[in-house]
C-alpha cells in the first residue's frame, strides 16, 4: 500500500507528470476549473510524490488542478505526497482509472506501458483490475490507423465502431466513412455492413477502377443477410437483434423452435 502525507505544497517545488497519462489537456476545461476552485475551493487534493534528491516533487495525478491553481496565482496547493520512489505508473493508473474517465486511447497507452513492463495481458489485467478483453481491446487500438485512433481520442467515433472502421485498408474511403459515421451516428452493426461492401468490392478501389463516391452509392444497395435462428430465414442483418441466456435456457429455447419448425412442417 502506497503510503501518503498531507500538505500544502508550494507550486514553485511543483514540477508536472514526466509520463502523463492524458494526451493533451484543453486549456479551456482548466481555465473552468480555475473559475470552479475559485468559487467553491479544490474538493480533492492533487497527488505528488517526492521530495527528489533536487528537492522538487513530481505530479501523479491532478494536473489539470495544479494547472488551474497557477492560472489563479496562487503560491500553494493542497496534494498528497508519497515517497519519491513510488511507482507513479502504477499510482497514477488506479487514480486516472478509478476517477474521472480518460479516452479509450489514454487508456490503450496506460495498458501499453504496463505491458511493456510486464509482458502478460493477464498481469495488465489484474493491476488495473480490469478484464484481459478490456485490456487486448484497448491494446488493438494502437494498432489501429491514425485517423481512426484520432476520431477516438476526439470522442468522434465509440470503440466498437472504430474498430469495425480499421478493417478498411484504403485510406481514402476509410476516411468518407468515418465522416458519415460521425455525421449518422452509424452503429458498430451498421459499420459491420459498410465493411462487409467494402471487402466484397475492396480490388476494385484499390485497383482504382471505382471511386469512393461510386463506391459509396453502390453500397446504399448492398445488404448484408444474417440466418434468424428462429425461422430459419436470411434477413437483413441489421434487423438481427441479440438476446442473453444461459445454456439451460437456450437448451429449451431451441428445443421449442425445433419442435415448431417441425409441427410445421408436418
Amino acid at each position: 500500500m502506497i503510503e501518503f502525507r498531507e500538505i500544502d505544497l508550494r507550486l514553485e517545488l511543483l514540477d508536472p507528470p514526466a509520463d502523463a497519462h492524458r494526451l493533451a489537456i484543453d486549456p479551456e476545461r482548466v481555465a473552468a476549473l480555475a473559475d470552479d476552485i475559485a468559487a467553491h475551493g479544490l474538493l480533492q487534493r492533487i497527488g505528488v510524490r517526492g521530495p527528489s534528491p533536487a528537492g522538487r516533487f513530481e505530479v501523479i495525478w491532478g494536473d489539470r488542478r495544479s494547472q488551474a491553481f497557477r492560472l489563479l496565482g496562487r503560491a500553494e496547493i493542497p496534494a498528497r505526497v508519497c515517497a519519491w520512489d513510488t511507482d507513479p505508473l502504477h499510482a497514477r493508473s488506479m487514480e486516472n482509472l478509478g476517477g474521472e474517465p480518460l479516452t479509450p486511447l489514454e487508456e490503450a497507452h496506460v495498458c501499453r506501458r504496463h505491458f511493456e513492463r510486464l509482458e502478460s495481458i493477464n498481469a495488465v489485467a489484474r493491476v488495473l483490475r480490469r478484464s484481459t478483453h478490456w485490456v487486448q481491446s484497448r491494446l488493438e487500438l494502437l494498432e489501429h490507423p491514425d485517423d481512426v485512433q484520432a476520431a477516438v481520442q476526439e470522442h468522434r467515433l465509440p470503440l466498437a465502431v472504430a474498430n469495425a472502421l480499421a478493417a478498411i485498408d484504403h485510406e481514402g474511403y476509410r476516411q468518407a466513412l468515418i465522416r458519415e459515421a460521425v455525421n449518422t451516428g452509424a452503429t458498430a452493426t451498421t459499420v459491420q455492413v459498410w465493411v462487409a461492401h467494402y471487402h466484397q468490392d475492396r480490388a476494385r478501389i484499390v485497383a482504382n477502377h471505382v471511386t469512393v463516391e461510386q463506391l459509396a452509392a453502390e453500397r446504399q444497395a448492398f445488404v448484408l443477410m444474417a440466418r434468424c435462428e428462429g425461422c430459419a430465414e436470411n434477413v437483413d442483418a441489421r434487423q438481427i437483434r441479440a438476446m442473453h441466456f444461459c445454456p439451460a435456457c437456450l437448451a429449451s429455447l431451441r428445443a421449442v423452435i425445433a419442435e415448431g419448425t417441425a409441427s410445421t412442417a408436418g
